[in-house]
């Protein structure tokens, strides 16, 4: 066994882990109302109300599209990604399910809203459970340990669990009309019950959030949205024998308005990994997805699903796929009224 090689192939492999917990947070960019709307402050969404119209089902569709509305949300989102790389035999797939309930309180007179948004995170990575035992040994273990040795040869498999969690907060006016922005902060914590499904830090940053909404569909140009949620994360604490962090991730958005609950577009996640060198620090994707609003019973749904290209990734090891799945219920705000 040539154990440099076999040293030379696994530093870029761990990184599978790690790419899995900065998650991204989805937001679809969608409808908001006509500006002659907006010249009073947006009435509370009330879900009891919808007997399913095309109205109400609009303007239900108009406060999913913010991410700082009054709306309470259940976002539920699938994530199949493939990767490959110069040191990757085979193509491998990173499998992600993503509980986000979103929750937004009235504040400073109801003129703004402050969004409390969780991320839960049940993950399936292709690597062996044990692998995570080379994320804090230095070369030297490896170099004297069978195991480890052995390890770093061949460190696929599967591993399932929990993964790192992750708290988004947010600030901004309480507006539903033209350009909206928030500000805040973001946090990771190392909840993940193996070392290969988390990053094992403490982790906070700032986030950033700007959105132009199209007020109507079907209008050329006029009718397309965009914008971006930006966050940041540096690690500050947690396991020693695990690496720093630094890293941002960028969900942008462009999306066209086919109706007004319904849009096509792209809103893929650009993650910069800090600690890498030169174009690996970098994956950027592009993508094709379609959004509209369903019913089951009486209770409304945001669904969508989307496909996505990386047009660059890291040389060694990374994602080139990912297929995105969203099923998000709407319901009734618990507190802040």
């Amino acid at each position: 066994m040539n154990i440099t090689n076999t040293l030379t192939r696994w530093i870029p492999i761990r990184h599978l882990a790690i790419a899995i917990t900065a998650s991204p947070l989805t937001y679809a960019g969608d409808s908001l109302p006509h500006p002659s709307e907006a010249s009073e402050a947006p009435e509370p969404a009330s879900i009891e109300s919808t007997g399913g119209s095309a109205d109400e089902m609009a303007l239900l569709a108009k406060k999913t599209a913010n991410p700082i509305s009054d709306l309470w949300l259940l976002w539920n989102q699938v994530d199949s990604t493939k990767f490959k790389g110069d040191l990757l035999d085979d193509d491998e797939w990173m499998y992600s399910y993503k509980f986000q309930p979103v929750m937004s309180f009235p504040v400073i007179g109801g003129d703004w809203n402050f969004i409390l948004r969780p991320v839960f995170q049940y993950n399936s990575v292709p690597l062996d459970k044990d692998a995570g035992k080379l994320l804090g040994a230095s070369q030297g273990q490896i170099f004297n340990s069978d195991e480890l040795s052995s390890l770093a040869a061949d460190p696929f498999g599967t591993t399932t669990g929990f993964g790192d969690t992750i708290l988004l907060t947010l600030l901004g006016p309480n507006k539903e009309d033209g350009n909206i922005w928030g500000i805040g902060a973001s946090q990771i914590f190392p909840t993940a019950q193996e070392d290969v499904l988390g990053q094992g830090k403490f982790q906070a940053g700032p986030a950033f959030l700007f959105a132009h909404i199209a007020p109507e569909p079907g209008q050329g140009w006029k009718s397309f949205n965009y914008g971006l949620l930006a966050q940041h994360w540096w690690s500050y604490a947690g396991d020693d024998d695990r690496s720093e962090t630094s890293q941002t991730d960028i969900q942008y958005f462009i999306n066209y308005r086919l109706t007004h609950t319904a849009l096509i577009g792209m809103t893929p996640n650009i993650r910069v990994n800090w600690r890498e060198d030169g174009s690996d620090r970098y994956s950027v994707p592009i993508g094709l997805g379609y959004i509209d609003m369903i019913k089951i019973g009486k209770v409304p749904i945001r669904v969508g699903m989307e496909a996505q290209y990386y047009v660059h990734q890291p040389d060694r090891a990374g994602a080139d796929w990912n297929f995105r799945i969203i099923f998000t219920p709407i319901i009734p705000r618990l507190f802040g009224d």
